[in-house]
């Protein structure tokens, strides 16, 4: 884990999301950003090996998206899946948690790149 990260993701909070591409294709999630005071422009996941959406159904009358937090887990993850130790089940476990709005990412990615700097996980 490279733990020069977690200072970096905490610092982001409330960042206009312009575009959100998922390209599975090349096992990438990347997150563009309209021009804002954290100087944050682009976020990239790579390596991307699963992703899960989940959206809280929440009645909203905001018409952009935002990047309300995100959270490394690390070795943490298994805290938020339930998993019975019964079940022969490959379960992919995420490494990321992003809140977006009124839902969340799910991500199991091997690296992030911000602003061109990458991050091994």
């Amino acid at each position: 884990m490279n733990s020069n990260i977690i200072p970096v993701l905490s610092g982001l909070s409330n960042i206009p999301i312009d575009k959100f591409q998922i390209d599975t294709k090349n096992d990438m999630i990347k997150l563009n950003f309209i021009k804002n005071s954290n100087q944050i422009e682009e976020i990239v996941f790579n390596e991307v090996t699963s992703f899960y959406y989940l959206d809280h159904d929440e009645v909203t009358e905001e018409t952009s998206a935002s990047l309300n937090n995100i959270m490394y887990c690390g070795t943490q993850a298994p805290d938020y899946i339930d998993i019975s130790e019964d079940d022969d089940v490959a379960v992919s476990i995420p490494n990321f948690v992003l809140e977006l709005n009124d839902s969340n990412v799910f991500i199991e990615a091997n690296s992030i790149v911000i602003n061109k700097k990458k991050y091994v996980v």
